[in-house]
């Protein structure tokens, strides 16, 4: 998103107007000048300086440098550049760092007796997967994608709450974790970003760092690859390490 909920909320019903004929025309909007934009939202330009003032910016081009990034990061990358994104993750994903933060995960989930994954939106829908992984594996688990879900009550028992979120911002998620925080809960959490509030919030954090890709209605379609490798990588560790093993299933063609 361009600018905070907070940051629009405070605009009055002039400023709005603006803010809206500026979203529908980003790409013009970033060639005009003040007086083009106030002529075109049949405004003053005392009016414009103040909306981008409200809007965090010192003044009116600063505002359009801030849109011209946000337009660029709306256009879609090439398919080589995007495949260079995931192999440039799959290079990291070997590198050491990642490889102690794997073990660290697997060992949060072998001793955990109950396993939350937490999510909304496309990362409930990856919690939901990673729930049943991890369940096909041995270690039984749910996906919540309500934010509302009220955490577990017996503080006696050792549970793993595996948040999902691209931002690391989410605010109902950040509110669902304060509550898990008063219970006996480790929390891993899978991030695109470093150095977000969820991440800090949680007792291990993985980051991915792949490029954000949103749409202008605010819809992030970022690749998920990253994340289903790492559930995945997970289960395969927990497997090799024999502590739960399953008894393999043989269909008839085996016998």
């Amino acid at each position: 998103m361009l600018f905070t909920y907070k940051q629009i909320a405070d605009l009055n019903p002039t400023e709005t107007s603006v803010y809206q004929y500026v979203i529908k025309n980003i790409p013009a909007v970033i060639k005009m000048s003040v007086r083009d934009l106030a002529k075109a939202t049949h405004v003053s330009t005392a009016t414009i300086v103040r909306f981008c003032q409200k809007l965090d910016c010192q003044g009116f081009v600063e505002f359009k440098t801030k849109l011209k990034l946000f337009n660029e990061g709306l256009l879609l990358p090439d398919i080589d550049d995007e495949i260079d994104v995931i192999l440039e993750f799959f290079n990291y994903a070997r590198s050491e760092d990642f490889k102690e933060n794997i073990a660290k995960f697997v060992e949060y989930v072998d001793h955990a007796q109950s396993i939350t994954f937490l999510g909304i939106g496309t990362s409930g829908l990856l919690g939901k997967y990673g729930a049943r992984y991890f369940s096909n594996v041995g270690y039984y688990s749910q996906g919540i994608d309500d934010p509302y879900w009220p955490p577990p009550v017996n503080s006696d028992s050792s549970h793993l709450l595996i948040v999902l979120s691209e931002s690391g911002e989410t605010r109902e998620i950040i509110d669902q974790i304060k509550m898990y925080q008063r219970q006996n809960t480790k929390i891993v959490s899978i991030i695109n970003k470093p150095d977000t509030t969820i991440g800090n919030m949680s007792d291990l954090c993985i980051n991915y760092y792949v490029k954000d890709i949103i749409l202008p209605q605010t819809y992030n379609i970022s690749s998920q690859i990253p994340v289903l490798y790492i559930l995945e990588r997970v289960t395969r560790e927990l497997q090799n390490s024999k502590k739960r093993s399953l008894p393999l299933k043989f269909t008839s063609r085996n016998l």
